[in-house]
């Protein structure tokens, strides 16, 4: 028989291995009950670096972008998307951004960000080599654009079938389960997931003088305009409409439009299921629940998608989700604005802004977010009017020292004297991309440990929402 003996851990062992467990704490990350799951304790400067590594980041032009699913389980993987591109078009160079939010897999908003920002560039495109183009013209081409990549989601599923909607009824089990084998499949098969998929839309443009802008919303992603006044504040107020249960009037608009069919709302969401009211995709609730019955349910992809009987049969005069979005359209107030850090002032110690502007409000940023940003906020109970205020306040923290008129004496032409550590670069960076800085503050703000939670915790499944962040600096 053999014995293996271990010799007893000399004290030097055992220091390093209580080290290594140390930093290590437990959380039931807000839930309640008994579960709980552990994470990494994290410095400041650990969590700065972290959140670099973690969250994809990086600035196009004069937009700011972060987008962050800390959960690396492959199912878990981010179903928000974000495009920033600048357009040479007649006239000078138009921006344009867009934030979208996928639901019940990939499939459809990955089709929405193929077509549909090409569509508005062709569109804009078009008017712009006629004439010049009226804000009502904009509003109107983007309008019809989300309307457009809509209902080319649902005609191509209808076309998969010889005569459209009106065959259904007549096709036999047969012919549909052939229709589904030899046409479902490849580049088929995404006509008829979409149709289970959905995603919401944020769009914004900027026109070459900097002076206009379009936002379009379909969904529940907010667009949140920065202002600084001339007192040196800076404040935050939503654009856009919220397109979700939590919005009354949306939900009461489903009502009117579907009288008598008390299961039209549930619990807040449409048909009890979805809680976005408007979408791209989503089909089957937009076309007859026979096409559900006979097609649908047949795939696999159907009761992964979480939809059953008993949403389907509440499917009685569609559609239940609207295509139609909200378009605003604004002129950016601006102003001789000169902001900075007033070493004079006792206040810049501590960090404070002092700032001065010069013919009233200036709007200096815009946001754009999917509704996971909003959930860290919200998951606490916070009201809008607390992280609009922070949300401003943070904005303007992050813009001043960085503002397009800044105190000759505060430029410094000397080198530092030390290259900087990557900890300080981390902290720097995560500090003048906008994005990043909003971020940070939503994953725990002040509060290492929930911020240190978020980041590292221990979890096969998601614990927060994707999270997508665009900041449109104006004040550059």
């Amino acid at each position: 028989m053999n014995v293996v003996r271990l010799s007893p851990a000399s004290p030097t062992a055992d220091l390093r291995a209580l080290q290594e467990v140390e930093n290590f704490a437990s959380t039931d990350m807000g839930w309640g009950g008994e579960d709980t799951w552990t994470y990494r304790v994290l410095t400041e400067e650990q969590i700065n670096t972290e959140l670099l590594r973690v969250c994809e980041h990086g600035t196009k032009g004069r937009v700011d972008y972060a987008t962050f699913q800390p959960c690396t389980i492959y199912e878990a993987r981010s179903q928000d998307r974000f495009v920033v591109q600048n357009w040479d078009m007649p006239g000078g160079q138009w921006a344009f951004s867009g934030v979208f939010d996928g639901h019940g897999s990939h499939d459809t908003v990955d089709f929405v960000v193929e077509h549909l920002p090409a569509r508005v560039r062709s569109s804009l495109q078009a008017i712009l080599a006629r004439t010049t183009a009226s804000s009502a013209a904009v509003s109107r081409l983007l309008s019809d654009a989300i309307i457009e990549i809509d209902n080319a989601i649902t005609q191509n599923f209808l076309n998969l079938f010889p005569g459209g909607r009106e065959t259904f009824a007549q096709l036999s089990d047969q012919e549909i389960a052939s229709i589904i084998e030899q046409k479902g499949k490849g580049e088929h098969s995404q006509n008829i997931l979409r149709c289970m998929q959905g995603s919401t839309a944020l769009l914004a443009l900027v026109d070459p003088s900097g002076t206009q802008l379009w936002v379009a919303n379909l969904g529940d992603c907010r667009a949140i305009l920065i202002s600084e006044d001339s007192d040196g504040f800076f404040t935050a107020r939503r654009i856009s409409d919220v397109h979700n249960g939590g919005n009354a009037g949306e939900l009461r608009r489903i009502v009117d439009e579907h009288p008598g069919e008390d299961e039209c709302v549930l619990d807040k969401r449409v048909l009890g299921f979805l809680a976005p009211t408007r979408a791209l995709g989503d089909t089957w609730m937009k076309i007859p629940a026979i096409c559900s019955r006979r097609v649908l349910m047949r795939t696999n992809q159907f009761r992964t998608a979480g939809i059953s009987d008993e949403y389907i049969n509440r499917v009685v005069t569609p559609p239940y989700v609207s295509n139609i979005p909200q378009v605003s359209y604004q002129r950016l107030r601006k102003c001789n604005c000169q902001s900075s850090r007033d070493p004079s002032n006792a206040a810049a110690s501590t960090g404070a802004i002092k700032s001065h502007v010069y013919g009233g409000v200036s709007d200096v940023a815009l946001l754009l977010c999917s509704d996971g940003f909003v959930d860290l906020y919200e998951n606490d109970d916070l009201e809008e009017e607390y992280y609009l205020r922070r949300w401003g306040t943070k904005i303007g923290e992050a813009i001043v020292p960085f503002s397009s008129s800044p105190s000759p004496s505060l430029r410094s032409s000397r080198p530092p004297l030390n290259a900087p550590t990557q900890a300080t670069q981390d902290r720097n960076q995560s500090r003048t991309n906008l994005a990043v800085h909003l971020l940070r503050d939503a994953i725990g703000g002040d509060d290492v440990s929930r911020a240190s939670a978020n980041l590292t915790v221990e979890m096969d499944e998601r614990w927060m929402d994707d999270t997508t962040i665009l900041v449109h600096n104006f004040s550059q």
